[in-house]
């Protein structure tokens, strides 16, 4: 089991507010606008990260919680949401896997690939669900099997060491079959839509070097590539990103899969 101070160094090492969670604003917009959130709702926002979809929330009028595993994220939401002029959302620190809520307690439950990375997944379904009132609504995201960061994350693997131990990966999230396996019998009009989160880079080589240098799972995971081995992992890499790049617009096309569900 991977320990919470573990998880939260993964979010803490790099510049994930800065340079990474700007660019996943119109995926928590499209992600509120599929849930279909309006003033009379109760939010919660399960792994809120930097607060994009919390805010994104509370500008509607909803009453808003956001809840994530790492307090230097929750201080970067709350400076967030003050600039943004919001300052009616509730921030916890909690476990998307142990929420530290009643049940029934939230109209709509989102996470915007953020309970993706709970471990186990099936205990994040059923609190999704546990917290969500009946004919409430529960929306999330996550990179679909074949977007981009799986396929980094695959390339990546090849350089590891065999860890027998590891936890499911987060991007089942994004593949239909499982989603209808994780949540079950406890919802109904499950529907899904795909989406791309454009992100900017002037090649895949810049790509590649923001990433590896500003994004936090990959920094503490690079910390395992033997060193002899990085300068042909770089390689691999640039040639995965390129796949994704359009030097047309200058962008690698990021594929998300947006789930949503009503709780019976």
């Amino acid at each position: 089991m991977v320990s919470k101070e573990h998880v939260q160094r993964l979010w803490t090492v790099g510049s994930y507010s800065d340079t990474i969670g700007p660019s996943f604003l119109s995926m928590a917009a499209h992600l509120v606008e599929a849930a279909t959130v309006d003033a009379d709702d109760r939010v919660l926002d399960i792994a809120c990260g930097t607060g994009n979809v919390a805010i994104t929330a509370a500008r509607r009028g909803a009453q808003v919680t956001g809840l994530d595993i790492t307090p230097d994220m929750l201080e970067d939401a709350r400076e967030n949401a003050a600039i943004a002029g919001v300052d009616d959302i509730e921030w916890r620190e909690g476990d998307a896997t142990e929420l530290p809520f009643e049940d029934d307690a939230f109209d709509v439950t989102l996470s915007c690939v953020g309970h993706m990375f709970a471990n186990p997944p099936d205990a994040a379904s059923l609190e999704l669900r546990r917290v969500t009132k009946s004919g409430g609504r529960i929306a999330f995201t996550s990179w679909t099997p074949r977007s981009v960061v799986p396929a980094m994350a695959k390339t990546l693997q090849e350089y590891l060491p065999p860890n027998p131990d590891a936890s499911p990966p987060p991007f089942l999230w994004g593949d239909e079959e499982v989603v209808q396996e994780r949540l079950n019998d406890g919802v109904s009009d499950v529907s899904f839509e795909t989406g791309v989160v454009e992100q900017l880079s002037l090649s895949p080589s810049h790509s590649w070097e923001m990433i590896r240098s500003q994004s936090g799972i990959f920094i503490v995971a690079l910390e395992d590539v033997d060193e002899d081995d990085y300068p042909a992992l770089s390689e691999d890499m640039i040639a995965t990103i390129e796949e994704y790049f359009d030097d047309s617009q200058n962008t690698v096309s990021m594929e998300y899969l947006i789930t949503t569900a009503t709780v019976d």
